[in-house]
């Protein structure tokens, strides 16, 4: 009996570890290109427009944004209102308009925040947790005052990415 359950669980580990990334990259056509941690290269089809790809410091999940949003007035580049996310096999989308500005990872990629408004001004910070995609946390910049704001904010003063 014990020898079945350390098979099991070496086959569970053996599974987890061939499902992370190791790397994440951009294509020259503007596709996304995905490494696991096995040496399987995955290409997911975005039109051509993914853009800042990202790999959590956890490697379960990989982010880029979607470019799909025609410059604003007077912008001259296109923009992105969806982040796209890769993890457990399965592609999803956080959108927030006008733009998600900036995405990062927080608590070693268990969790993704954006900033997300128009092109100047204020905005608003969200909170994901990484794997469900719930939000967790928001808050609008012009109301909260650096100092104060929460440690995942990266615009924050206490902010320390890990």
């Amino acid at each position: 009996m014990n020898k079945l359950i350390a098979v099991s669980a070496l086959a569970l580990s053996l599974h987890a570890q061939a499902a992370a990334l190791k790397d994440v990259a951009l294509d020259a056509a503007g596709n996304i290109r995905l490494v696991t941690a096995g040496g399987k290269a995955l290409s997911i089809a975005n039109d051509g427009k993914a853009a800042e790809p990202q790999l959590s410091p956890d490697g379960e999940s990989a982010a880029w944004l979607y470019m799909g949003e025609p410059p604003g007035q007077g912008e001259s580049v296109w923009g992105s209102s969806e982040l796209r996310i890769y993890r457990d096999g399965k592609t999803r989308a956080i959108k927030c308009a006008p733009f998600i500005r900036e995405f990062w990872y927080w608590k070693k990629g268990s969790r993704i925040a954006i900033d997300c408004g128009g092109s100047h001004f204020a905005g608003r910070e969200i909170l994901y947790d990484a794997k469900s995609l719930k939000q967790l946390e928001s808050f609008d910049q012009a109301d909260i005052p650096v100092e104060k704001r929460p440690e995942w904010s990266n615009s924050s003063d206490r902010y320390k990415p890990d």
